[in-house]
């Protein structure tokens, strides 16, 4: 069966943001399992070794062969359509999880990545690592509802 899996560094801070996750955690439930997971934030203070120590984390939980994709503000502009298309496409692939990887507070580096990661941008704004979490689900549900005809969105 397909999953989801939802990569990430720490843990969410926000209520508000955690109530709003289950929200759209429990509404994906209908349409496919989801993990979520959290690798352990970096403790340096430098930003460029927060950012190498989590990407290597990141990179530790990764499937070998299956899909990812990583949320960059450098990533690829998609609308919700263009999203639940590709995510359609990618069903019947037979891949057993999909990983969308969400980093820290300083980001990644995106060299470190294998080439066959989609780099994907939610927004042109500059979104907290932790909101951006709960935008995901917001349209990875969208974009199962755009699949399956029903009139969330419209």
């Amino acid at each position: 069966m397909f999953r989801l899996r939802l990569l990430w560094v720490g843990k969410t801070q926000d209520a508000y943001l955690e109530t709003g996750m289950q929200t759209y955690l429990r509404r994906l439930k209908a349409y496919a399992p989801v993990e979520c997971e959290a690798v352990k934030p970096s403790s340096a203070t430098d930003p460029e070794q927060r950012k190498h120590e989590e990407t290597e984390r990141l990179l530790r939980k990764l499937d070998d062969g299956q899909p990812c994709v990583v949320l960059d503000e450098r990533g690829d502009r998609q609308t919700s359509v263009a999203l639940a298309q590709w995510l359609e496409q990618q069903l019947p692939q037979g891949w057993s999880r999909l990983t969308f990887v969400i980093g820290g507070s300083h980001g990644f580096i995106r060299e470190a990545f294998p080439p066959h990661v989609r780099w994907l941008r939610l927004s042109d704004l500059t979104l907290n690592h932790q909101m951006i979490r709960l935008v995901l689900l917001e349209q990875l549900y969208r974009a199962f509802t755009i699949i399956r005809g029903e009139p969330y969105h419209h």
